[in-house]
Order: structure tokens, then C-alpha cells, then sequence
């Protein structure tokens, strides 16, 4: 049995033994699972920024960024 199954499984006969009046809770839960993002998606949601960002803008930001590095490692340091 696949781990994803197994765990299905394990899911699925906690669930009958949560009482009647959570179950409303427990599926709003679920609804809200299946509606986020997942990391995947969060971090594809940034794909082509770059593209209308002005020029001017990417090119300061590119050379100062080791400098900006090295300034919020510092603070972090402290």
C-alpha cells in the first residue's frame, strides 16, 4: 500500500469518529485546504514580473543587490 493510500485510509476512519455537530467544521477545513495555493502555485504566481517592471528599475535593483544582501544580513545578524 502506497504511503499516499495509507494515509488516506488513516484520514478517512478518523473522520467517523468526529461527533455530528464538528463535522460542518471539519468540512470547512477541507474547503479551505483544496482552495490554497500550493507552493508550486505560489511561487509560479510570479512568473513574467520581470516583464513589466520598468528598466530602469530591474537595473538598480540587480546592482545593488549584493549591497542589499549584505545589509539585511547584518540586521539579522544583531
Amino acid at each position: 500500500m502506497d504511503t499516499d493510500t495509507r494515509i488516506r485510509s488513516q484520514i478517512l476512519k478518523r473522520i467517523q469518529k468526529i461527533p455530528s455537530n464538528r463535522l460542518k467544521e471539519l468540512n470547512d477545513f477541507v474547503a479551505k485546504l483544496e482552495r490554497s495555493p500550493g507552493k508550486k502555485d505560489r511561487i509560479l504566481s510570479f512568473a513574467g514580473i520581470w516583464e513589466t517592471m520598468d528598466t530602469s528599475i530591474i537595473n538598480e535593483f540587480t546592482e545593488n543587490l549584493i549591497a542589499n544582501r549584505q545589509k539585511n544580513r547584518n540586521r539579522i545578524d544583531e
